[in-house]
């Protein structure tokens, strides 16, 4: 073939090896440019985190819930107040628990009465019966020693007849009607020591294991009562809606005759000096979690032109994901340092928790390992 000529003075085309070898090395540059971004990518370490939303609160910290269904009667505490643990906060309609108390009472105070006249009677009546039977003892030894006495001078007056019929002084009638006397008075004596007084100890032994279980049957009715009187008196109580804990409250709406349930909030009480975050995590990242991550939350009021960001860690994790609607969560809570600003308990906050790193291509394609 002959040689290639141009007629107005372009330049020559290039031949088929400089094609090849600038194709090469476009193709080569490429694979190094990506080579560099891939591997840019993968020594690229980006900090990753989960998102989360909450609220500032205390350290001690209690939701106040109906203890049972019920129309709210009185309200007896406004948001602000400073309350103590056990204060009464709301009083709900309890008239039907009230006069169930009161008569369960009237039948505890009518069973305490039967019990203690009853107690008196047995007493005065055991009392009566002791002193009756000490009575008969001493009236039996006191028959004991006339029969005695009577035993002795009728054996006595038969020795004496005996010696004057044998001087024949007297009529041998006479040592008969003495021997008889000697014999009755020997038989009263005999009978006298033969009488069991023992048997009167057991009537009365008897008698008082009676009255002991009737005293047992009424005390245990009494207990009864009492029980029914606890019982009716927490039904009181459960009308009652005190505070768990002391601090400064925060009501919910409600009103005087709404009907609540135990579902119910209806006050929120911030206590202790410390503040600390509260967020909720989505359940994607809650097993990442863990104490001592650090977060930095953007609260509502600080929110602009001139942020601040509220840095701290994660102390601690509620062991259980919860549900709100369509979305599941875990609840953390942070340390939390207010820099010197007035910042109430319930201000909104946005946070980010960071877990650790990834590299870039992870970070941009949102890929956890």
């Amino acid at each position: 073939m002959g040689d290639i000529r141009t007629t107005i003075g372009e330049d020559l085309p290039i031949s088929r090896k400089k094609a090849r070898l600038r194709r090469w090395l476009y193709s080569f540059g490429a694979l190094i440019l990506v080579g560099g971004v891939v591997a840019a990518g993968i020594l690229v370490k980006v900090e990753r985190y989960a998102t989360g939303s909450g609220y500032v609160t205390t350290e001690e910290y209690a939701e106040v819930r109906p203890g049972t269904t019920g129309t709210v009667a009185e309200i007896l505490a406004r948001t602000g107040d400073q309350v103590e643990a056990g204060q009464l906060l709301v009083q709900l309609n309890a008239e039907q628990e009230q006069a169930s108390f009161e008569e369960a009472q009237r039948r505890v105070d009518r069973s305490q009465a039967d019990l203690e006249r009853r107690e008196a009677e047995i007493a005065v009546d055991l009392e009566r019966r002791q002193v009756a039977l000490a009575e008969q003892k001493r009236n039996h030894a006191d028959a004991v020693n006339i029969a005695r006495l009577q035993l002795q001078n009728a054996q006595a007056k038969l020795a004496l007849t005996k010696q004057l019929v044998e001087r024949g002084l007297k009529a041998k009638t006479a040592l008969d009607d003495e021997e008889l006397k000697e014999k009755l008075a020997q038989a009263e004596l005999a009978s006298l020591l033969a009488k069991d007084l023992a048997i009167y100890d057991l009537l009365l032994a008897k008698d008082q294991a009676t009255y002991q279980t009737e005293l047992r049957a009424m005390r245990q009715e009494l207990r009864a009562l009492n029980d029914a009187v606890r019982r009716a008196e927490a039904q009181v109580r459960a009308r009652q809606i005190r505070a768990p804990i002391a601090g400064q409250i925060l009501r919910y709406e409600f009103v005087v005759g709404e009907l609540v349930r135990p579902e119910t909030v209806l006050y929120e009480i911030f206590g202790g000096d410390q503040q600390v975050l509260k967020l909720r995590v989505g359940e994607r990242h809650a097993a990442r979690l863990v104490p001592g991550l650090r977060y930095s939350a953007i609260l509502a009021p600080y929110r602009g032109v001139k942020t601040i960001y509220f840095k701290g860690e994660v102390q601690s994790l509620r062991n259980v994901i919860q549900a709100e609607g369509k979305s599941t969560y875990r609840v953390a809570y942070c340390d939390f340092q207010n820099q010197g600003l007035a910042i109430p308990p319930g201000t909104t906050a946005e946070a980010r928790i960071y877990y650790g790193h990834s590299c870039l291509w992870f970070y941009l394609f949102n890929i956890d390992l």
